[in-house]
C-alpha cells in the first residue's frame, strides 16, 4: 500500500496546482480573480512544507522541488527527511516510494473532489469558492478560498500570500483541523517544460501496483 504521508501530499498537490496557477498575482479587488486565470502555464521552485495538528503540535516537516504545468502536469520531489516522488503525466498519476521500492499508478481522475480542470475554468471560479481578500494578518495581506460544496472537498480553507507578485506561502486547513503550511522559494514562473519532463520511468526492481 501506499504510505500515508503519500496518500496526504497527493490531496494536497490536488489543490495546490489550481491555486498556485489561479493566483500568481496580487490581486486585491475580488472580482478580478476570473482575470488572473490563464497568466502562468508553468511553475518551479523548492518548498518547505510543515503539518500542524489542531493541537499546534508539529505532525511533519518536509523540503524539496517541484514543477508544475497546464493543465495537469506536475512533479513533486520530497528530498529531506525522506526521498519520494508525486508525479503526474497529464492523464496518469504514479506514487513513488523509493523506501519501499514501490510505485502505484492511478488515473488522476482518482484524486476525486474538485479537481483542477474544473478550478482552471474562470467561469466556475466563483461558483466553487467563496473568495476573500484579507488585509494585516500576522502584518502580511492574504487571499482567501473557501469551498461552497464541504461534502467534494478535503479542505476548509487555503489561505495564500504573496511576494513581489509571486505566491510565497500557502496555508491549508484540513477536515481534519490540521493545517499545512508551504513556503516556496525561487519560484520562476513560464519556463518552457517539455511535456517528456513529466513521465515516469519506473525504476528496476520496483513493484508496479496498479489501482
Amino acid at each position: 500500500m501506499v504510505t500515508e504521508r503519500l496518500l496526504h501530499q497527493t490531496i494536497m498537490i490536488k489543490y495546490l496546482l489550481a491555486t498556485l496557477f489561479a493566483l500568481n498575482v496580487v490581486a486585491e479587488d475580488i472580482n478580478d480573480f476570473p482575470k488572473l486565470i490563464g497568466k502562468m502555464y508553468s511553475a518551479q521552485g523548492s518548498f518547505s512544507q510543515k503539518v500542524i495538528d489542531q493541537n499546534g503540535k508539529l505532525v511533519q516537516e518536509v523540503s524539496g522541488i517541484f514543477s508544475f504545468k497546464k493543465p495537469n502536469f506536475f512533479r513533486w520531489k520530497y528530498t529531506e527527511p525522506f526521498e519520494s516522488q508525486i508525479i503526474s503525466d497529464g492523464e496518469l498519476l504514479y506514487l513513488y516510494d523509493p523506501d519501499l521500492k514501490q510505485v502505484v499508478i492511478s488515473s488522476l481522475d482518482k484524486l476525486g473532489g474538485i479537481s483542477p480542470a474544473m478550478l482552471l475554468v474562470s467561469g466556475d471560479i466563483h461558483n466553487l469558492f467563496k473568495l476573500n481578500y484579507l488585509k494585516n494578518i500576522e502584518s502580511r495581506d492574504w487571499f482567501q478560498a473557501i469551498p461552497k460544496d464541504k461534502s467534494k472537498s478535503t479542505f476548509k480553507s487555503v489561505l495564500i500570500n504573496f511576494e513581489a507578485e509571486k505566491i510565497k506561502e500557502m496555508r491549508v486547513l484540513d477536515n481534519f483541523e490540521q493545517t499545512t503550511i508551504i513556503i516556496f522559494n525561487s519560484l520562476v514562473a513560464n519556463n518552457k517544460i517539455n511535456d517528456e519532463f513529466f513521465l515516469f520511468n519506473t525504476p528496476e526492481n520496483v513493484d508496479v501496483i496498479k489501482n
